[in-house]
C-alpha cells in the first residue's frame, strides 16, 4: 500500500554564488479555471493566466531578488532589472509558474470541495509558454472516489491454531543450549559438524595465488564461493590445526582480474585453530536466562509460552489477511487511473532499479519489465483499493492515529534494529514518510478490528 502524495515538485529556485533568494509571491486574488468535474475519480482543471498578469508577477519576483542579492557596483535595491531578468529571470519565471500552479490547485479544491486522493505531478520548469506569452496549463487532480462499504463485521473464520508439541519444545531448547555453547580446543577429535576452525584461505589459478585471506572462521556451511558445497562440508569433517586442504573451484567474479572471472581454479585452506563447541549443563543453561527460569520444568513452561505467543500471533496475523482479503473482495471501487498508472510505473522502476544494481542488461531490464508490467498493475490496484478500504473503516470506526501510536512504532523500529529512537526519527522524517508510517499503523488497527469483531471458531 505505498501510494504516492507527491505534490508539485520544487523547482530549486536560487543561485548559490549570489545567495539570491525568491520569496514566493501570493499571486492575485483569484484565479480564472475551467474545472471538469464530470468524471468520478478526476477533477480536469485548465488555468490560463494572461500575460500582463504574469509578467507582473515576475516583475515583482525581480524586485524581491534586487533587495536580497549583493552585487558589486550597485547598491541593495538598485540592481538594473535587465541585469536581474538576464541572471535571475529564468529561475523566477520557474518559481512564479510554481506559484500559481500551486494557487491554481487550492483554488480549485476549495471551491469545488474536491477530495483529491493526491497532488498532481507537475515540473513547472517543463511548462512552456503560449504563443502569447500567458501561462496556460491543464492538469487532472485525482479524487477519492465514493464507494459503499460491505458488511465487514461479523464474517467468519476459523482458527488454525495448533497446540506447542514437545517436540517443538525440545527443539527449542536445544537451539538455546547451542547458543550457549562455549568454544574448546577439538584437539586430536578434529572439527564436528558443529564446530568450526580458524583459517587461512586463499585461490588459485594456474599455480598463482589470486586472492587470500587470513584467520576466517569456518565451518561445513560457510562455503567459499565457488567451490561445491557437499565436497566442503566433507573435506572440512574431521580438520585438525596445522591441516591442509584443497577443493577445486569456479573463480569468483568478485576477484580483481576480470579475465580469470569464472575459469577452474583451486581453493587452498590452512587450518590454524580447530575448536569444538561445548554446549552448557542444564543449570548453567537456566542460570543464563534469569529469574524467570529456575528449572528445567519451569524452562519448559516457560518456552511452550513463547511458542505458544509466537503460535498465536502468526495465527492472528493469517486471520486478519483473510479478513482483510475478502472485505477488499466485497467492495467494488472505481480506482483513479492515473494514480493506478503510477503506482505500477513506480513498482516497475523499482525493479529496473534492483537489476541494474545486479548488472544485468539493458535487454534483459526492458524484457523483464515487460513481464511484469501486468501484475505489477495489478498489484498497484490492489494496494490502492486497499488504502481507500482501510481509510474508510478507519474513518467509520474513529480508529485514529495518534502521536503516542507514531512514537510506540517508532521505538519498536529502533528495537528490532537496535539502533536510536532518534536516529529512526529523523530517518522518517528526512524522507517525508511520516504518511506513509502512519497509514501502516492504521492498516495494523483495520486489521486487529476486523479479527476482534469477527466470529472465529475453532476447527471442527
Amino acid at each position: 500500500m505505498h501510494v504516492s502524495s507527491a505534490g508539485f515538485r520544487q523547482s530549486g529556485v536560487g543561485c548559490s554564488r549570489t545567495r539570491a533568494h525568491f520569496p514566493a509571491s501570493s499571486g492575485p486574488a483569484a484565479l480564472k479555471l475551467e474545472v471538469d468535474t464530470s468524471a468520478p475519480t478526476v477533477a480536469k482543471i485548465s488555468l490560463n493566466v494572461p500575460k500582463d498578469e504574469f509578467e507582473k508577477e515576475v516583475q515583482s519576483g525581480l524586485r524581491s531578488v534586487s533587495g536580497n542579492v549583493r552585487k558589486k557596483g550597485f547598491r541593495p535595491g538598485k540592481i538594473p532589472v535587465k541585469l536581474l531578468e538576464k541572471e535571475f529571470g529564468e529561475d523566477v519565471r520557474k518559481q512564479v509558474k510554481e506559484n500559481f500552479l500551486q494557487q491554481a490547485y487550492g483554488q480549485a479544491v476549495e471551491e469545488n470541495e474536491l477530495k483529491p486522493i493526491a497532488h498532481p505531478r507537475l515540473a513547472p520548469e517543463n511548462l512552456e509558454m503560449s504563443e502569447d506569452g500567458s501561462f496556460s496549463v491543464d492538469f487532472e487532480v485525482p479524487l477519492k472516489p465514493t464507494f459503499e462499504l460491505p458488511e465487514y463485521k461479523g464474517l467468519t473464520a476459523t482458527s488454525e491454531l495448533e497446540p506447542v508439541m514437545d517436540e517443538q519444545i525440545d527443539t527449542t531448547i536445544d537451539e538455546l543450549r547451542q547458543g550457549q555453547s562455549t568454544p574448546e580446543p577439538a584437539g586430536d577429535e578434529g572439527l564436528e559438524e558443529s564446530g568450526f576452525v580458524v583459517a587461512n584461505i586463499s585461490f588459485h589459478h594456474e599455480g598463482e595465488s589470486v586472492f587470500d585471506r587470513e584467520d576466517m572462521r569456518l565451518n561445513t556451511v560457510s562455503v567459499p564461493p565457488g567451490v561445491d558445497a557437499e565436497a566442503f562440508a566433507e573435506g572440512l569433517k574431521g580438520a585438525k590445526a596445522g591441516d591442509d586442504i584443497e577443493f577445486p573451484m569456479e573463480l569468483p567474479d568478485f576477484l580483481e582480474k576480470e579475465e580469470i572471472r569464472g575459469e577452474q581454479g583451486i581453493c587452498k585452506i590452512h587450518v590454524t585453530e580447530c575448536m569444538k563447541l561445548v554446549p552448557p549443563t542444564d543449570e548453567k543453561l537456566v542460570e543464563t536466562l534469569g529469574d524467570e527460569v529456575t528449572d528445567m520444568d519451569s524452562l519448559r513452561k516457560f518456552v511452550a509460552e513463547k511458542l505458544g505467543e509466537n503460535a498465536q500471533e502468526r495465527e492472528n496475523h493469517r486471520i486478519e489477511t483473510d479478513l482483510l482479503d475478502r472485505v477488499l473482495d466485497m467492495t467494488e471501487v472505481e480506482l483513479p487511473e492515473t494514480m493506478v498508472a503510477q503506482q505500477a510505473e513506480a513498482r516497475l522502476q523499482q525493479l529496473q532499479t534492483q537489476m541494474e544494481g545486479s548488472g544485468s542488461s539493458e535487454e534483459d531490464i526492458a524484457k523483464a519489465k515487460e513481464d511484469e508490467a501486468e501484475s505489477a498493475r495489478a498489484e498497484a490496484a490492489k494496494g490502492l483499493k486497499a488504502l481507500l478500504v482501510v481509510e474508510s473503516i478507519g474513518e467509520k470506526e474513529e480508529l485514529l492515529v495518534s502521536n503516542d501510536d507514531i512514537e510506540t512504532e517508532l521505538a519498536g523500529i529502533a528495537m528490532r534494529n537496535q539502533t536510536a529512537i532518534d536516529e529512526v526519527r529523523e530517518y522518517y522524517s528526512k524522507n517525508n514518510l511520516g504518511q506513509q508510517l502512519a497509514i501502516e499503523i492504521l492498516e495494523k488497527k483495520v486489521r486487529r478490528f476486523l479479527r476482534e469483531n469477527a466470529d472465529v471458531q475453532s476447527p471442527a
